[in-house]
């Protein structure tokens, strides 16, 4: 028999931490802000939810996104400080905080954005996914929920996040019989048929990401679970061109993403890349524009209080900053997906289950296909290999 569930709230003690308020809650567990006891240091502690208990793979869940925080090294992943349980046996994650919304709630409030911040963001989430698919590691849940907007870190102001449903390697996995793990309006057409994921499943979410930042909602969507899955299968989207007004370099490596063989979607690495190189082109184009419009708008420095001299920066608006885009675009984009092979991991696929599955998200306006996670009957347990062992207890 389980122990009484450890009441949390504010100041509440958490190993080292000192709870302070409630940040976030979804299908999974709950988010709260902490303060160290000793360290001047404020972190995410992430809770297991107390019902979550009656299956132990949920635990499971946790703990993996804990090792797969603690051995990835990279500004856009949130650091780990600690793992561990409560009496109650709820596993708990203290994590970095970082202050910042969602990507979902930003377009739930602004519906699209400009298309320099699109390429951006695509640019900083494909470096993300460069630095996990060459170790085999797959997201599967890629998603604006999943994207926390970090707003004191020009550097690299994005943080993906939720790695409880990640794929560990060639063999490691973590998958609950009957549900494919994922959001279906984000969810490549392999990964819709429980098959074959690889990274290439992560660029394809990362498309629909990108299409539903520039038309201000996604390629797919429809009245049931069957319809979404069913466009993402056979449909095409409707072309951006149309919808928005980002430049045609953009839109055409959104939808080289979206395309439904995912040997011939552009890799992390390629993405990343020809992202970067747009997003410059905009923003020195945008810079140019501004000083055309303002011709007294210049950047001066006095040398000396002395004399007048100054020191003028000046563009030139006749060469641009980046003038290959569109070629570096052809020729990356053709070719062939290079990490993060797919595998023939095959999960079983019921879509009364799927439609009442979650994964982990803050609540939003518009909701995604993510309900509250149904309870898994306790025979039925998670099929698990590589890094995660679960020992058994006895009873």
């Amino acid at each position: 028999m389980l122990p009484r569930a450890v009441d949390l709230g504010p100041e509440a003690q958490v190993g080292s931490y000192r709870l302070v308020r409630e940040v976030g809650r979804g299908g999974m567990g709950t988010v709260y802000e902490a303060q160290h006891s000793v360290l001047p240091r404020r972190a995410a502690i992430k809770v297991m939810h107390e019902d979550m208990r009656q299956h132990p793979g949920m635990a499971t869940r946790m703990v993996q996104e804990a090792s797969i925080l603690e051995d990835l090294r990279h500004p856009g992943i949130v650091r780990v400080f600690e793992c561990n349980i409560l009496p109650d046996h709820r596993p708990w994650i203290a994590m970095e905080l970082v202050p910042g919304e969602s990507l979902a709630r930003r377009l739930s409030r602004d519906k699209r954005l400009p298309a320099e911040e699109v390429a951006a963001l695509m640019a900083n989430v494909a470096d993300v996914l460069a630095s996990v698919h060459v170790r085999g590691i797959v997201h599967r849940d890629l998603k604006p929920d999943n994207l926390l907007i970090a707003a004191d870190d020009r550097e690299f102001p994005i943080r993906v996040i939720d790695w409880g449903v990640a794929r560990l390697g060639p063999k490691g996995r973590l998958t609950l019989e009957g549900m494919t793990p994922g959001t279906p309006i984000y969810m490549a057409p392999e990964q819709a048929m429980g098959k074959n994921v690889g990274g290439a499943s992560d660029l394809y979410a990362l498309g629909v990401i990108g299409y539903e930042a520039l038309a201000g909602h996604p390629p797919f969507d429809g009245r049931t679970l069957a319809e979404v899955v069913a466009m993402h299968l056979a449909s095409e989207p409707e072309p951006l061109a149309t919808l928005c007004d980002a430049p045609p370099q953009l839109c055409a490596l959104v939808h080289r993403l979206l395309l439904k063989q995912p040997l011939e979607r552009p890799g992390s690495h390629e993405v990343r890349h020809i992202a970067r190189s747009i997003a410059l082109e905009l923003s020195a184009g945008a810079y140019a524009e501004l000083q055309i419009s303002n011709p007294t708008l210049h950047h001066e420095v006095d040398e000396s209080d002395d004399d007048d001299d100054s020191v003028e920066v000046e563009i030139d608006t006749d060469e641009p900053v980046v003038n290959n885009t569109l070629a570096l675009a052809q020729t990356a984009l053709a070719r062939p997906w290079p990490y993060a092979t797919p595998t023939n991991e095959t999960v079983v696929v019921d879509p009364e289950t799927l439609e009442t599955g979650c994964t982990e998200m803050l609540p939003i306006a518009k909701p995604r296909w993510t309900p509250p996670l149904a309870l898994v009957p306790k025979a039925e347990r998670d099929q698990i290999a590589g890094e995660i062992i679960v020992h058994a207890r006895n009873r």
